[in-house]
């Protein structure tokens, strides 16, 4: 039976009718084979133009439509439903594109009509050849997980936890909040940190529908959007965290002193400790590896002390298994070691610091309750803020961190407030200062802070050195001549790096690392939140430097795509357009497993053959087109379909 084809020419206002001889286009479709109705019109995605294909799939029995309009991108659904309102399968439709690939580009007249003439006679050809795909819906977890307790992934669980949704906030670290619950003020405002975070803090802990996993890590991941497993090792405190109040009777009566790594190194906490002060929730540990008790000395010091019996030297590591629909990566970055690059003096010469190292020493709450001092407790007189440590060169790393400038500023206000008669010298290349606050923040900093900028010919034409017990900062500038800058502090601007664990992250979710160790996502523009694992999810520094205002809108982006698909009670529609192998011309050489970039197909060892997840595979054809026996067929792009596609622009047959 003849296919009855309906061809729907949109002028798109002035755009395609002005841009062609539109009279002589519709003339020529009329004469295609199997086309049994051609009508022009005003604007096809207008109501009054959806109205009019649907009311003439009824009243002529169409059985395929092609609609010549714009790009796919911008109505292909609103006119697939226009299709399904009228009991036509959505599926049956073919766009030709002749505004953005024809009208647009083409600027002679004559050419543009032949074009638009090739393109749809594509469309029509192709069209014939379409199968009615059918949508398939499978039972859903609304459930969700978060890994990472930073920023970006509070803002995730708190966007996330709505009625009849549990969110699971893992974090690796015994507390919440991330690095930015170290900081004191944070820009461009300087307004305090914790005045800010604490109340988001305590929403996150108080949330009913938010449990939070601290000290915790993710083991395992299996299943797919929609129904993951999640294996998550919670380690043991030996602290009972229900009885514990923080009271610190434990901290104060245990021998063992160690480096602090909650203040970068620069002072020592106990054996049994609490992070920092405020660290939330404000819970000890024992930390086994430095414990008296682990090394066989049989100390129970801090039971002894404890008023509340919270010391419980027996517990151990617990494995939780979750179910969850989809997962949220916040994992936050950490920064270039600056001891890769000798030029820099870090860990040889005493004061020179990293900007975290700074942080802690500025913070009321730190190593020295926020005076800045150096390593021999006296008070400097001259500090140096270097910035682009280990960025933008082709040696560590090519990307500008984005917020070092800024965050250099801060500190330049924060060490005018607390030390007036010091001066300081900024050592840079360029400025990076974007944002719609940032120049205005730059143009009061350098007005009221003692400090003078110094501009560098490269990021990296810098030495530093030690020389009579003075630091030496030895210099390039901008027009090739050299300078050298006496200091006593030295602050150094790392780049900002994926977490040191994202690569074991990387391969329990099957995603990619990409430029500076942080995650890729599927598409920088349009799916920046998005990775190629559908379901799994990335926000925040874990995608790539950024700011605070950016990570908060990257974690609530990344809710609201999991909001917006995992619904509590409803199905998950799944995607039509997939893959398909015929088992009978497949050879088994695995050639298309190690090449799906959604992991959606597996072998089966039994039979010989490959077989393919229809929930993750998302029909980018890459299996089928290297397939050397032809066993795979990507739906909705078979070669058939595409052949007669491309003889349809060639105007044969």
């Amino acid at each position: 039976m003849a296919e009855r084809i309906g061809v729907y020419v949109c002028e798109c206002g002035p755009n395609i009718k002005d841009a062609m001889d539109l009279d002589e286009v519709l003339k020529f479709i009329r004469g295609l084979e199997n086309v049994v109705l051609t009508k022009p019109f005003g604007l096809l995605c207008a109501q009054k133009g959806q109205e009019l294909i649907g009311k003439d799939i009824k009243d002529h029995d169409l059985t395929r439509v092609v609609i010549a309009a714009c790009s796919p991108k911008e109505h292909e659904n609103t006119f697939k439903q226009c299709l399904e309102k009228a009991g036509l399968n959505p599926f049956l439709l073919q766009i030709a594109n002749i505004r953005e690939q024809c009208a647009w580009v083409v600027r002679d007249k004559a050419l543009a009509t032949d074009k638009a003439k090739a393109i749809i006679h594509a469309a029509v050809r192709r069209v014939v050849y379409h199968e009615p795909l059918e949508v398939e819906d499978i039972e859903c977890q609304p459930d969700a997980l978060v890994v990472g307790a930073g920023i970006a992934g509070i803002s995730a669980a708190l966007t996330l936890a709505q009625k009849n949704r549990k969110v699971y906030l893992v974090e690796k670290l015994l507390c919440i909040g991330g690095k930015v619950a170290r900081y004191e003020d944070v820009f461009p405002n300087l307004e305090c940190a914790s005045c800010i975070l604490d109340p988001i803090l305590a929403e996150v802990l108080h949330n009913e529908h938010i449990e939070i996993l601290t000290w915790s890590e993710v083991q395992e991941v299996l299943g797919f959007y929609g129904n993951f497993l999640v294996k998550v090792n919670k380690k043991a405190r030996f602290v009972d965290s229900e009885t514990c109040i923080g009271c610190g009777a434990c901290v104060e009566t245990c021998p063992v002193k160690v480096k602090n790594e909650y203040n970068e190194g620069l002072d020592e906490r106990r054996a049994i400790y609490i992070p920092y002060p405020g660290a939330l929730p404000n819970v000890a540990v024992i930390d086994e590896k430095h414990c008296l008790r682990w090394q066989g000395e049989g100390c129970n010091a801090c039971q002894a002390a404890c008023p509340f019996g919270s010391i419980i030297y027996e517990e151990t590591d617990q494995v939780r298994q979750l179910q969850v629909g989809a997962i949220v990566l916040a994992t936050g970055f950490d920064l270039f070691d600056p001891a890769r690059a000798p030029k820099y003096g870090y860990g040889k010469i005493d004061n020179v610091y990293t900007s975290l190292e700074f942080e802690r020493l500025v913070n009321s709450a730190g190593p020295t309750e926020g005076k800045i001092l150096l390593r021999n407790g006296q008070v400097p007189e001259k500090i140096a803020l270097v910035h682009c440590v280990g960025s933008r060169t082709g040696e560590f790393h090519e990307h500008c961190s984005a917020v070092c400038c800024m965050y250099l500023l801060k500190f330049a206000h924060q060490v005018n407030g607390k030390l007036p008669g010091a001066s300081m010298t900024g050592l840079y290349s360029d400025l990076c200062l974007p944002g719609k606050e940032a120049q205005g923040f730059f143009n009061k900093i350098s007005l009221e802070a003692n400090i003078q900028l110094m501009h560098m010919k490269h990021p990296d034409s810098i030495d530093i050195t030690q020389e009579n017990g003075k630091t030496l900062i030895r210099f390039t500038d901008i027009h090739g001549r050299s300078h050298g800058v006496a200091s006593d502090m030295v602050v150094l601007a790392p780049a900002m790096e994926g977490a040191r664990d994202a690569g074991t992250l990387a391969k329990l979710f099957d995603i990619s690392l990409g430029q500076g160790g942080f995650f890729s996502e599927e598409n920088t523009k349009v799916a920046p939140v998005s990775t190629a694992m559908e379901g799994v999810f990335i926000a925040g520094c874990a995608q790539g430097p950024k700011d605070i205002q950016s990570s908060v809108a990257q974690g609530q982006a990344a809710a609201g795509r999991i909001l917006s698909r995992l619904v509590p009670g409803e199905k998950l529609a799944l995607e039509p357009v997939t893959a398909d192998v015929d088992e009978d011309l497949c050879c088994g050489c695995k050639l298309c497993v190690g090449l799906c970039p959604y992991k959606a197909i597996a072998c089966d060892d039994l039979k010989k053959n490959v077989a393919i997840n229809k929930i993750l595979c998302r029909g980018c054809g890459v299996c089928a087109a290297a397939c050397p026996s032809g066993a795979i067929k990507a739906s909705h792009f078979t070669d058939v379909e595409v052949s007669q596609e491309i003889r349809g622009l060639l105007r044969q047959g």
